[in-house]
């Protein structure tokens, strides 16, 4: 075999240019299970950032509709007093305390004053008062038959639980088993603001999850990139390298060119992987043009 000396500058640069990529090749040849994996760890990464993206629940309805009862309280307890002779008077107390005692605790205070009671409450404990007295009622019978429903107004929705304990204890004592009346509330839709923030919380939170699994996945990548580096310092082989020839600059270029397809190949998956997935506000083309309004009634 023949030997040619080069002595051109430019086409001895490039021969040890190509001397450090077929090294780089031929490490990650030899290694090419570690290679593969440190390739595929972003794109895994990718995958998982997709499915959670798309498996996370998005809020786009209103808040469902609430059944106004006693039942959402600890243990509440419903004074009722019946004031005035008469069996129809215990008849429409007794249908109350039945009624209540599905969600509460009926308190028989007998022909007392619910007020002066309540009072004596909030007196002895106001934290108590405050926790489990919402609603109480008066069935008054010595002037016709009224029954006369109490709320409590520190909280906004013991009125429509007391009207509905009224309403319920008419029917009940009317002698309707069968039926019972319910109030609910029902939230008023989401305005244009709240809609709008929504969005854009979910944007945003779509946003970190996804930049930060696939930066997470790249981030193994490029510390990957450091290990072949410090094993030759470590070995003298670079040393052995630089003594038989090989300059820094072809040295530095050529595990920059390397890193750099490396670096190439798991951002062109992560592409593909992206717009395999149709993930929204990725994967959509063209990114810029016109721009879509919406309108919220």
């Amino acid at each position: 075999m023949q030997f040619r000396r080069r002595t051109a500058t430019t086409s001895l640069a490039f021969q040890r240019l190509y001397a450090m990529l077929a090294k780089h090749a031929i490490h990650s040849w030899r290694n090419r299970i570690v290679t593969l994996v440190q390739l595929l760890l972003p794109a895994i990464f990718t995958v998982f950032a997709c499915v959670i993206i798309l498996t996370v629940p998005i809020k786009e309805t209103d808040p469902p509709a609430l059944w106004l009862s006693l039942d959402h309280f600890d243990e509440p307890a419903v004074p009722y007093a019946d004031v005035g002779p008469g069996s129809v008077v215990r008849q429409l107390a007794n249908s109350y305390s039945e009624v209540a005692a599905r969600y509460g605790q009926p308190v028989a205070i007998g022909a007392g004053n619910v007020d002066e009671y309540l009072l004596e409450i909030a007196d002895r404990s106001l934290d108590d008062y405050r926790r489990r007295y919402f609603v109480a009622a008066t069935v008054n019978g010595t002037d016709g038959l009224r029954l006369t429903g109490h709320f409590n107004n520190f909280g906004l929705h013991s009125i429509a639980i007391s009207l509905s304990l009224v309403d319920n204890a008419i029917l009940h004592f009317a002698g309707s088993d069968r039926y019972r009346i319910e109030a609910t509330n029902h939230p008023l839709p989401r305005s244009a603001n709240t809609r709008t923030n929504d969005a854009a919380t979910d944007a945003a939170q779509t946003a970190f999850m996804f930049s930060y699994m696939v930066s997470f996945g790249m981030a193994f990548l490029v510390g990957s990139f450091v290990v072949f580096i410090v094993n030759q310092r470590a070995s003298n082989a670079k040393h052995s390298q630089f003594v038989s020839g090989v300059d820094a600059a072809g040295f530095w270029l050529a595990a920059f060119i390397w890193d750099l397809v490396s670096f190439a190949v798991p951002s062109i998956l992560i592409v593909i992987i992206v717009l395999a997935f149709q993930t929204d506000s990725y994967s959509e083309w063209p990114v810029f043009g016109c721009v879509q309004t919406t309108e919220f009634l």
